[in-house]
């Protein structure tokens, strides 16, 4: 027996025949759907049996102000239902848009991008001016001096 047609008649919660059970014992899933359909159908019956809650002050009036505004001119609702369609249906098209557009994985999107950086053992063993991009020639004073202009002399 097919697992959809045993839910279709779990979900229906009338006495099921011999074959649905014999499907229940063999098929793990279609008894955990039975054990978690009994769930839900025993917390809608709880919840049916308890009052709700009252209505907020104002309820009723709110209610039938709305109502007498459509029934004055049903082509008003059509229209604001048709606005409020097209906003939502703007505002998914942009949730999709920046969806798409926006990196999936932070300010790197692939792993070659994230190859180009240094780890931080790599930093630790470099020199400063290694880190400066500062070649280790030009880190002499003599080399220093010359790059200020001034000629190898040191100024005391």
């Amino acid at each position: 027996m097919r697992c959809d047609v045993v839910r279709e008649r779990i979900e229906e919660g009338l006495e099921l025949p011999a074959g649905i059970k014999a499907h229940l014992e063999a098929c793990s899933g279609c008894t955990d759907y039975a054990r978690r359909w009994e769930l839900v159908h025993a917390g809608l019956v709880a919840l049916g049996k308890e009052e709700p809650p009252p209505a907020s002050p104002g309820f009723a009036e709110r209610l039938v102000r709305r109502l007498e505004s459509v029934r004055g001119d049903p082509q008003k609702f059509i229209v604001e239902a048709g606005r409020r369609m097209v906003y939502a249906t703007l505002l998914v098209a942009l949730m999709l848009i920046l969806g798409l557009v926006l990196p999936s994985s932070g300010p790197m999107r692939n792993s070659q991008a994230a190859q180009s950086f240094l780890s931080e053992p790599e930093i630790a063993a470099m020199s400063p001016g290694q880190i400066m991009g500062i070649s280790d020639a030009a880190q002499t004073p003599d080399a220093a001096a010359n790059l200020n202009g001034l000629g190898g002399a040191q100024v005391k």
